[in-house]
C-alpha cells in the first residue's frame, strides 16, 4: 500500500508500513539519483533532517549509517556526511568486482578440479591463476589510491582479493 506526501515542496510516494528510517534512505537515494543531492556535496545536518521529515535523530542517524555501508554516502568528523557516489555508480562497481570474484573463484575451482597426468599443466594453471590474482590485487589497489587522491575512502574495503598482494607489490601499484 502507498501513501502520497509532501515533503519538501515535492509530492513523494511513500510504502507504507515500511520503517521511517528506510523511507528517510530511499528518499535520500532518490535525490542523490536525481542529482538534487551532488557527489561531493554536504548532505543537510541530522537536526534538519530530523525536523524536515518529522522523525527523531535516531532515525536520521540509522538511515545514514546505512547509505554509508552502501557506499553512497562518507563521513568526516566535525564536518558533516558527504555524498560519495550516485546508486547505479556504486552498483555498477559492485557488479565489476563481483564479476571478477566470481570468475576467479570458478577459474579455482576448474583447476582444483583438472584430473590430469601432466602435474607441469596443472602447475601452470596454478601459475597462471595466482598471477590473475595478483594483477586484479593490484588494479584494486590502484583504485583504492585514486579514491585517496579524490580524497574520499575506498567504498569497498572488504574487497576481495585486497589481502593477495605483499606490502612490496602494493608500494609499487601504488606507485610509492
Amino acid at each position: 500500500m502507498y501513501n502520497l506526501v509532501h515533503k519538501g515542496g515535492l509530492l513523494v510516494v511513500e510504502e507504507l508500513g515500511q520503517p521511517e528510517y528506510r523511507r528517510l534512505m530511499q528518499d535520500l537515494r532518490q535525490q542523490i539519483a536525481e542529482g538534487r543531492l551532488t557527489v561531493g556535496e554536504p548532505i543537510p545536518s541530522t537536526a534538519s533532517l530530523g525536523q524536515q521529515y518529522g522523525v527523531s535523530s535516531t532515525v536520521v542517524r540509522r538511515a545514514v549509517s546505512e547509505l554509508r555501508t552502501e557506499g553512497l554516502l562518507y563521513g568526516h568528523p566535525g564536518k558533516g556526511v558527504f555524498v560519495k557516489a550516485k546508486p547505479d555508480e556504486v552498483t555498477k562497481e559492485q557488479e565489476v568486482l563481483e564479476r571478477l570474484a566470481a570468475g576467479l573463484d570458478d577459474v579455482q575451482t576448474k583447476v582444483d578440479g583438472l584430473q590430469t597426468a601432466d602435474a607441469a599443466a596443472l602447475e601452470a594453471f596454478r601459475k597462471e591463476l595466482g598471477e590473475l590474482r595478483r594483477v586484479v590485487a593490484v588494479l584494486q589497489t590502484q583504485l583504492i589510491d585514486l579514491y585517496g587522491r579524490m580524497g574520499q575512502p575506498y567504498p569497498r574495503d572488504s574487497a576481495p582479493l585486497r589481502d593477495s598482494l605483499s606490502e612490496t607489490e602494493r608500494r609499487r601499484a601504488a606507485g610509492t
